[in-house]
Order: C-alpha cells, then sequence, then structure tokens
C-alpha cells in the first residue's frame, strides 16, 4: 500500500505562494500518475483560508514571537490550540467531552497534547462565523498586541471575512 498524504491546498495569495506552487509542480512525475486540480476560491470559507495562510505567512515574516512563529506549520498549529479549539470545545459537546477526557489523561504530556492538537483540530472544522471569529482573534493578538503588519483583508475586499476587530480605544462593556 502506498503511503499518500492528503492534498494540502495553496492558495495563490502572492508572488512567493505562486512561486511556490510551480515549484511543486515542477517536482511532480510527468508519468500520468498525478492529478493536479485548478479551483477557485470564490466562497466566503475558502477565501477565509486563504487570509488565514496569507496571514501565518507575515507573522512568520515578521520575526515577531518565537518557537511557534517561526514556520508557517508551527503557527497553524499553536494557532488551532490557541483559538480554534476553544472554539470548538464551546460549541460542540460530543468534541468538548472527547478533548476533555484526552487532556485530563494527557496534560502533562505536551507531545501527546500536541498530536490530538495536529489531528483532531481542524480549521476546516469551523463553520463560517466560527472561522470569523478565530481570524478576528488571531487579528487582534497579531496586529493590536505585538504590532505584526499584517496584510490588510479590505485590500482584497475581504473585510466581511472578520467579526471586526477590536480597537484599541473600544471600552469592554461592564
Amino acid at each position: 500500500m502506498q503511503n499518500r498524504k492528503a492534498p494540502k491546498p495553496v492558495f495563490l495569495v502572492d508572488e512567493r505562494a505562486r512561486k511556490e506552487a510551480m515549484g511543486q509542480l515542477m517536482d511532480l512525475p510527468a508519468d500520468g500518475s498525478m492529478k493536479v486540480v485548478f479551483s477557485g476560491a470564490k466562497d466566503k470559507s475558502a477565501r477565509q483560508r486563504g487570509l488565514q495562510w496569507l496571514w501565518y505567512s507575515d507573522v512568520v515574516k515578521s520575526g515577531v514571537g518565537g518557537q511557534n512563529e517561526e514556520s508557517e506549520d508551527r503557527l497553524h498549529l499553536a494557532s488551532k490550540y490557541r483559538w480554534a479549539l476553544p472554539v470548538l470545545v464551546r460549541d460542540d459537546d460530543f468534541f468538548a467531552a472527547l478533548w476533555l477526557n484526552y487532556f485530563e489523561a494527557n496534560q502533562h504530556d505536551s507531545k501527546k497534547l500536541e498530536w490530538f492538537v495536529a489531528h483532531h483540530v481542524s480549521t476546516e472544522d469551523l463553520n463560517q462565523a466560527q472561522m470569523a471569529e478565530y481570524l478576528t482573534t488571531f487579528q487582534n493578538h497579531y496586529a493590536l498586541d505585538l504590532g505584526v503588519n499584517l496584510t490588510d483583508p479590505d485590500e482584497r475586499g475581504w473585510r466581511n471575512l472578520l467579526d471586526g476587530p477590536k480597537t484599541q480605544t473600544e471600552e469592554v462593556p461592564a
């Protein structure tokens, strides 16, 4: 049995991403054993994923942060733990029970917790509203709290992909 990796979508959000995709394409065998599919990212959730990976790239390029921000894949894993996991626990009773039982049994083993997040937490499982919340909290943390210059979604007509970020002058309701 051949060991195959799950396909990883590539969002052409900038010239670097285009070059990376071309490099991956050029590395594939031209023997009919591979299928390459090109599709538009017209629906809102696909555009949200595109913005998500664009922002991951912005954070990694900024040099802000530490070990969790040294690569887009590492940042994705850390972000799923920080922001997707709490949303799934809050909104899905079955997932909450699964996570809480696993966490209780493995809370002192960071490798097992990382494995769980890598294999059972997916931003693909977030609906559009949950993904908007995820992106907004990501933006608030990196842009507002840490000062990372994230690509402005308005430049791409993507403002409606977010909840609406907090501003530093907003007051928290009592």
